[in-house]
């Protein structure tokens, strides 16, 4: 509320979406403290490695998400319209995006309902859903995963309608319900902006996000500089409804490549796609969940290049290593469990991916998979800035199959400083996937010599895999 003086506090947060004239700005891309220098140290370490370099090559030092949150292969499955709304139609850890330094995992539930967190708590089934389902998700800083982050929040919630006719009437319903969101904290005057479209990429959908801002947040932040900046999504896909409802503490919420929820959205709508294949349950597949205390990162430098920590995880839900060539990303069968880490430093990016399988042959051929598009695609095609990317998968005599793909971009004229290279590994119903980016990593004119490195420092992980094969360890 404005002071004696006509002076609105809440002007003195930041600009939020409805007046940004670009998206990305010179103020920090996360708001509270230790997400802001989480943020930082990850974009200063982004500027060395990729210093100078093609944004070409930008696929090629770091893995990219795949929308499917698996492979990006979920668009080919049969989809059953009969099938019940499920667990698995809900966004995973795996799925969830916020910024460089800081991400959303899943959470034991807040309550008992599915309703919306931010504005006065509703469900979907308020709005005519027959059967609900929700998920929490808290949000973590993953450069630092022991310090913790307060006041925000992100909840997913899915409905299933009798029909598109009444799935329909109640997207209309929802997205004005936003419109006239309730306080959603004590004292708060709510603002909200837009709603803005976004296009999902599906046939019978239609999506949209409306960003709000409350506060000042002063039960968190008493100087009063801080508030609670939220948006939420709306997406209807036939007959089902999701609603990503997501709020932050801080000063801005300003995004280059769209905001959290936006990128989301299109996510959670292949999701609502009833029918589609789903990762398995580690816990109900014997031998296949990874122990929290796997030795993902062994083998890896303890320090980098600068005072600054370089390693991220082992984590679970982090990105997916994926890593196309020819424009075809590698598919992968239903997985069990799967654990990552990362390793940054000037010039050498390492991403580990440890995935299992309910039986070795499902390893097999995800193995088989992801080498395919490789082997199909030894040269790709010259791109604008006359480079062309190469390929050349090579075995390795580790585990029980192994291979290097080696990655690098060419001229006419001859080499480039831009290549990676990856290792898989498969023991039993386990793979390995180590990707090593930028000078640290490109084999051009020292294959060998780099295939051999990480192979020597992925011994330790590939020999506590024998955890998931038959005989044990």
């Amino acid at each position: 509320m404005p002071d004696q003086s006509g002076h609105d506090p809440i002007d003195d947060l930041t600009r939020f979406r409805a007046d940004l004239g670009r998206a990305g700005g010179d103020m920090p891309l996360a708001a509270a403290d230790v997400r802001r220098r989480g943020d930082q140290i990850r974009h200063r370490r982004t500027a060395l490695v990729m210093g100078g370099a093609a944004l070409a090559v930008a696929a090629v030092l770091t893995p990219i998400l795949a929308l499917g949150g698996d492979g990006g292969d979920r668009d080919l499955v049969t989809r059953d319209p009969a099938a019940p709304l499920g667990e698995h139609d809900l966004l995973t850890d795996d799925d969830t995006v916020h910024s460089d330094g800081a991400d959303w995992f899943q959470i034991a539930p807040e309550d008992g309902t599915a309703a919306f967190r931010f504005c006065e708590r509703k469900n979907l089934s308020d709005f005519g859903a027959t059967s609900t389902r929700w998920r929490d998700f808290e949000l973590r800083n993953t450069l630092e995963p022991s310090i913790a982050v307060e006041g925000d929040g992100f909840r997913e919630s899915i409905g299933q309608f009798p029909d598109v006719a009444s799935a329909s009437a109640a997207y209309d319903a929802i997205a004005r319900f936003i419109a006239n969101c309730a306080d959603p904290a004590p004292g708060s005057v709510p603002r909200g902006f837009g709603p803005r479209p976004v296009d999902v990429g599906l046939e019978d959908s239609e999506a949209q996000v409306t960003d709000i801002q409350a506060g000042p947040a002063e039960d968190i932040d008493p100087s009063g500089q801080e508030a609670y900046l939220g948006e939420t999504g709306i997406v209807r896909v036939g007959s089902r409804i999701a609603v990503l409802d997501a709020v932050i503490v801080g000063q801005d919420y300003d995004f280059v490549d769209g905001t959290p929820v936006e990128r989301m959205l299109p996510v959670a709508a292949d999701r609502l796609q009833p029918g589609s294949e789903e990762p398995f349950d580690p816990t109900t597949v014997p031998g296949t969940r990874i122990a929290d205390e796997f030795p993902l990162a062994a083998g890896w430098p303890a320090t980098g290049s600068d005072s600054q920590e370089p390693l991220t995880g082992p984590l679970r839900g982090l990105d997916p290593i994926v890593l196309p060539a020819c424009g075809v990303v590698p598919p992968s069968p239903p997985r069990s469990d799967r654990l990552s880490a990362q390793w940054v430093d000037v010039e050498d990016v390492r991403n580990r991916q440890l995935t299992t399988y309910p039986t070795e042959d499902d390893a097999v051929d995800a193995v088989a998979a992801f080498l395919r598009v490789y082997r199909n695609c030894p040269e790709g095609p010259v791109e604008e800035d006359g480079t062309t990317q190469r390929w050349e998968v090579r075995e390795v005599a580790t585990g029980d199959e192994a291979q290097a793909v080696l990655g690098w971009q060419q001229t006419a004229g001859g080499p480039t400083p831009f290549g990676d290279t990856t290792l898989v590994v498969r023991v039993g119903r386990a793979v390995l996937l180590e990707t090593r980016g930028g000078h640290a990593g490109n084999p051009q004119g020292r294959e060998q010599e780099v295939v051999d490195a990480i192979t020597a420092d992925a011994a330790q992980v590939v020999e506590a895999m024998c955890a998931f094969a038959d005989a044990g360890c």
